[in-house]
């Protein structure tokens, strides 16, 4: 989870376009221009500032040494992040990439310019604009301008032209070239956009450029093979004002499918109108366009659990605690069951964490420290999140290599619930990374021994699309439910994350009689001493999963396995098994056979493995209402097993305990 959080810049990326407005080595210093319109560059050019968070609510291993960055930097109490210039008493202009307005940030909420003295204004209303041709017409409040640049519509190949802009937020800066010409835009050549050798840097886009008189020709929008590219001014003048258009092409997917969606979204906004209404208006029409999209990707997919592509995930059961997810294979558009690379971490107390990383999304297995509840352990997110935070190295970089290590982002912003498609309450938390413009969010799912824990670290404008992803990840989640005698009592108090599949699970253990009683579902297991000396830390595993009852499908515990202590020596597997499909192989359908008839090892003849002091015995038991496309499985194994007697003995006493309605 390692990650460089490094946003202290003078200028903001994530306002900034795919091709920034980045310095070159071609252009000259130096104005060459009139003082009457060098005035005008210094009564009508302004700033565009983002206002800094004024709040920090990170824990930090150490105190941040703010002495390490540039003073004005750390003293100004703005990012600069690009130029506007007035056109009209009440008017402004600046790249629309500057003013994001398709891009809702957590951060910063709101826009500002700022003049030569230092006054910061807040922008107010919209009065034209477009984000595919780059710009962005506005008001600010509180402010009219005296002075004002003019467009002009005639340029060609040779004039000189000089841009002007907030050069790396060093203040405003006058570079000399010429005209180039003029290049289609990229998709489908609806308009030129010009090219000039005048040069730029970051906080160019936004600026003028203008001729030698002052009269602007094209608005600056980016940098790229040292030459400077800017949307003209008839693009400009000749574009609708009585509403924004926003176009923005998408190409959709999701960590579980190999299928992706491209998709052209398309929206308006009536003009004039206020900023944050613009804003939060295409927002709106975003977001219904993202579920919509998202919701035909899934559509599109190889249907999952019914349709043909699911013999293997229909097929699959949890062997370990850690959560595994369904996914397409790309290389046969089959559902199946990931197998996830982890690895650990060991917690006080006993404790542990288990960590997988896939796709920007980390996956966590929390088993919780003895002297934690299992209510804190499992439904307190910021204990949840600090413990991950300082369990695995997660780190703010300052200013050049200065590092600190994260060990708490503070209380959540915000906390929710969601019910996932199996029937399990899903605890949902994010906090605003603020220094980074992040938002961490923690999908977290209760357990009897501790939570999985779902997570990813986003642009916090993207916190509605990768809540939605998240979603129909923890939909297609498989996760165990494992945990010891003591642990399972404490967990089925706590009524409200007892997921649907285990509403009709009861258990009763006694630690004088060194017995129990678990129900659940079909399944009734009474075992006594005659089995096993049962006590607090013996150990119950559940592995629900998706299978096929009576040709329909149903979520259930498909295997069961009981553990005499926390070595995990000796212990019992009772197993759902269900013919396979012919997809599966012929090794499927050769253990599926052995099965029916009985074999090796579930023939009840006892196994003794006297090197490694092991044995164990096997059995198929009946269930009241026989389906021919399920068997049961017994298995029960124990180390110094004393004789086949002792095991038989055992299988007897545990089979005699055992009951299965269907």
């Amino acid at each position: 989870m390692k990650k460089n959080l490094s946003r202290l810049a003078i200028i903001a990326a994530a306002i900034a376009l795919a091709i920034s407005c980045a310095s070159s080595p071609g252009g000259q210093s130096g104005s060459g221009l009139p003082s009457k319109t060098l005035a005008l560059v210094q009564n009508a050019v302004f700033e565009v500032v983002l206002e800094k968070p004024a709040d920090d609510p990170v824990t930090y291993d150490k105190e941040l040494d703010w002495e390490k960055v540039p003073y004005a930097i750390r003293t100004d109490k703005y990012y600069s992040i690009g130029t506007a210039f007035a056109i009209s008493r009440t008017e402004l202009i600046t790249a629309f990439h500057v003013i994001n307005l398709g891009y809702e940030s957590l951060t910063y909420t709101k826009y500002f310019v700022r003049d030569s003295q230092g006054q910061v204004y807040e922008v107010d209303t919209v009065n034209g604009g477009s984000n595919e041709r780059d710009y962005l017409i506005f008001t600010v409040k509180d402010k009219t301008f005296d002075q004002f640049f003019q467009f002009e519509r005639n340029y060609k190949t040779g004039d000189p032209v000089y841009s002007i802009g907030n050069a790396l937020g060093e203040g405003i800066v006058v570079r000399n070239g010429l005209v180039l010409g003029t290049i289609p835009e990229e998709e489908s050549g609806r308009w030129n956009l010009l090219k000039s050798s005048a040069d730029g840097n970051p906080g160019n886009s936004g600026g003028p450029l203008v001729t030698p008189a002052g009269k602007v020709i094209a608005l600056v929008t980016a940098l790229r093979d040292n030459i400077l590219y800017s949307t003209p001014a008839e693009v400009i003048l000749d574009d609708s004002k009585d509403s924004l258009a926003y176009r923005h092409k998408n190409r959709f997917g999701h960590l579980i499918l190999a299928n992706k969606l491209n998709n052209t979204f398309e929206t308006q906004a009536a003009l004039p109108s206020q900023y944050l209404d613009v804003r939060a208006n295409i927002r709106s029409a975003y977001e219904k366009n993202y579920d919509a999209s998202m919701s035909k990707l899934f559509a599109e997919a190889p249907e999952y659990l019914t349709g043909p592509n699911n013999s293997y995930i229909l097929s699959s059961s949890l062997s370990s605690t850690f959560p595994e997810l369904a996914f397409v294979d790309s290389n046969d558009d089959n559902w199946k069951l990931s197998g996830l690379e982890k690895k650990s971490y060991n917690l006080p107390d006993n404790g542990r964490l288990t960590h997988a990383q896939v796709g920007g999304y980390d996956f966590y297995k929390i088993k919780k420290p003895l002297s934690v509840s299992i209510e804190k352990a499992c439904t307190d997110p910021k204990y949840i999140q600090d413990l991950i935070l300082q369990t695995i190295r997660t780190e703010r970089t300052l200013w050049g290599n200065d590092k600190y290590r994260i060990l708490s982002y503070g209380a959540p912003a915000a906390v929710g619930e969601y019910k996932d498609a199996l029937g399990r309450t899903w605890i949902t938390a994010n906090w605003h990374v603020d220094f980074d413009d992040e938002v961490q969010i923690v999908f977290i799912l209760p357990l009897p021994n501790g939570p999985v824990v779902v997570s990813c670290l986003k642009d916090s404008a993207f916190l509605m699309d990768y809540e939605w992803d998240m979603k129909k990840t923890c939909d297609h989640a498989f996760a165990a439910y494992d945990a010891n005698f003591t642990e399972w009592d404490d967990f089925l108090t706590l009524k409200k994350y007892i997921p649907d599949f285990l509403k009709s699970l009861t258990f009763n253990w006694s630690a004088p009689n060194k017995n129990f009683v678990f129900k659940c579902g079909p399944v009734s297991i009474n075992a006594d001493a005659n089995v096993f000396e049962w006590a607090y830390d013996s150990e119950i595993f559940l592995a629900p999963t998706w299978y096929k009852k009576g040709g329909k499908l149903e979520y259930g515990v498909r295997k069961i396995i009981i553990d005499r202590d926390v070595r995990g020596n000796d212990f019992l597997v009772l197993y759902r098994n269900i013919k396979p499909d012919p997809i599966l192989g012929t090794s499927a359908l050769e253990n599926w056979n052995d099965l029916l008839q009985e074999k090796f090892p579930f023939d009840e003849k006892p196994a003794i493995s006297v090197k490694d002091n092991t044995g164990s015995v096997g059995a198929i038991v009946k269930a009241q209402n026989v389906d021919p496309d399920v068997r049961f499985s017994l298995y029960f194994s124990m180390e110094n097993p004393q004789g086949e007697g002792n095991l038989s003995q055992r299988l007897t006493a545990l089979k005699s305990g055992l009951t299965i309605t269907d």
